[in-house]
């Protein structure tokens, strides 16, 4: 048997053919397995050389084999190479379907919900593991206030959707609410993101959105604008002339009416508000009243407290009294003479600590008027002291002026109504805005 196996034809190099090769090697095996049946009892050696014989057959075809799978490796990449570039195979395509939705909000976390679609033109599924990354960003006002990332995205055949779901980051929104401010209450809106694909032909495909909401409609300061307005009136008292200190009438007899008394008191004109220098830990906020003389006598300009809240979904934002208070470009002893009419400048300072607590109720449906939607209450109330009489003026009388409104942004909400009523101009009715003006427009004694 083991010269029937070495008498097969060689290559044509003088070579053992490896498809003979393998003939030869099926012949050895069979007669290795079957040689002590037919030959029991032959010499040891006799079998000791036909395995040989099979172990130097097997040498020349074992050796080709890494070289047979290169040469396969090659021609299967080359094969699904021609198969991209004729169009049978092609990369996924992306694009942002939903820059985000509101997900989990509570008042630990607010989860942003942003939705992408990938197209795979190709026949069957890809599921790419780490090759596969959606990386985004979300900016407001160019403060970055979410990020993420997925990998591992299995795209089956067509169209599809993923979701990638991220924190807002809170510990951003100080900055972002500086932003906000310096941009007179303007969010600018941007979503960037980045789809990368490594497959045969790697590709990033840049997703994205923006959009610019509430421009130049000042519904916080606006509110507060308001309620600095509502205190227009005339707020006036006959005074005794026998009262009346040097301090007021320096010095000269005013005779007085028949009765002796003389008009002492104010008139606010106009009232608006503006906003001040701000930082991440304060915002300044400054009050303009234009504020007429109607009485006879001199009055001081400079005021002695005030009284000053923005509750935004019943959170108060923001709140100063007296100590927060300082006047501007009014020296202590500066008057409004009799028919003169002065504009006063209070500076308020309060604390941005409470900025993120109302954010949070912002895009909670069930803090305010709904979801992305805020109400608005601002209060306000400035004192006179005339020391001269012992006579104090606070502008409302009874309590500070109250005004409500409300407004809404569309940053994540599709479809969502960005208009306000809140503005200086503006007066929604209500009974505290009724009452508040009904004791502006009287004259006390």
């Amino acid at each position: 048997m083991s010269e029937a196996g070495s008498d097969g034809p060689d290559g044509p190099d003088g070579t053992a053919d490896p498809a003979d090769g393998m003939a030869d090697v099926a012949d050895e095996t069979a007669d290795a397995a079957t040689g002590p049946a037919n030959a029991a009892g032959g010499p040891a050696d006799a079998q000791q050389g036909r395995l040989a014989d099979v172990r130097s057959r097997l040498a020349p075809l074992v050796s080709t084999w890494p070289r047979r799978v290169g040469v396969g490796i090659v021609a299967l990449v080359a094969f699904l190479g021609i198969l991209y570039l004729t169009g049978v195979l092609g990369a996924p395509s992306a694009g942002l379907e939903d820059r985000g939705d509101w997900g989990n909000v509570t008042d630990e976390r607010t989860e942003i919900v942003t939705t992408i679609w990938v197209n795979n033109p190709n026949p069957v599924g890809v599921s790419l593991g780490e090759r596969l990354t959606a990386e985004y960003d979300i900016y407001m006002n160019d403060v970055r206030v979410a990020t993420g990332s997925k990998t591992g995205i299995s795209v089956p055949p067509g169209e599809s959707t993923t979701q990638l779901r991220t924190d807002l980051l809170n510990e951003q929104l100080p900055a972002w609410w500086v932003a906000f401010v310096r941009a007179n209450e303007t969010i600018d809106l941007d979503v960037n993101g980045t789809v990368t694909v490594d497959a045969i032909r790697p590709f990033r495909h840049p997703v994205g959105a923006n959009q610019t909401i509430l421009e130049d409609r000042r519904p916080v300061i606006g509110a507060l604008s308001a309620a600095a307005n509502g205190t227009n009136g005339t707020y006036a008292r006959s005074v005794d002339t026998g009262r009346l200190g040097d301090s007021l009438t320096d010095g000269t007899d005013l005779g007085g009416g028949g009765d002796g008394s003389v008009t002492v008191g104010y008139e606010v004109e106009r009232g608006w508000a503006t906003w001040g220098p701000v930082t991440e830990e304060e915002t300044t906020a400054l009050i303009h009243l234009q504020v007429h003389n109607p009485g006879d006598v001199p009055v001081p300009a400079a005021p002695d407290g005030v009284d000053v809240t923005i509750d935004t979904n019943d959170v108060r934002l923001f709140e100063a009294g007296t100590e927060a208070m300082s006047v501007r470009r009014l020296g202590p002893d500066a008057v409004i003479q009799p028919g003169e009419t002065r504009t006063v400048t209070v500076a308020v300072t309060m604390q941005n600590e409470r900025v993120d607590e109302w954010f949070t109720s912002h895009v909670r449906a069930d803090r305010g008027p709904g979801v992305e939607a805020t109400a608005v209450s601002a209060g306000f109330q400035i004192r006179f002291e005339l020391p001269g009489i012992g006579e104090t003026f606070r502008l409302p009388a009874d309590s500070p002026f109250t005004y409500d409104c409300k407004f809404g942004t569309a940053i994540l909400v599709d479809d969502q109504d960005t208009e306000t009523t809140c503005g200086e101009g503006v007066r929604p009715a209500g009974d505290g805005v009724t009452g508040a003006t009904d004791v502006a427009t009287k004259s006390t004694r």
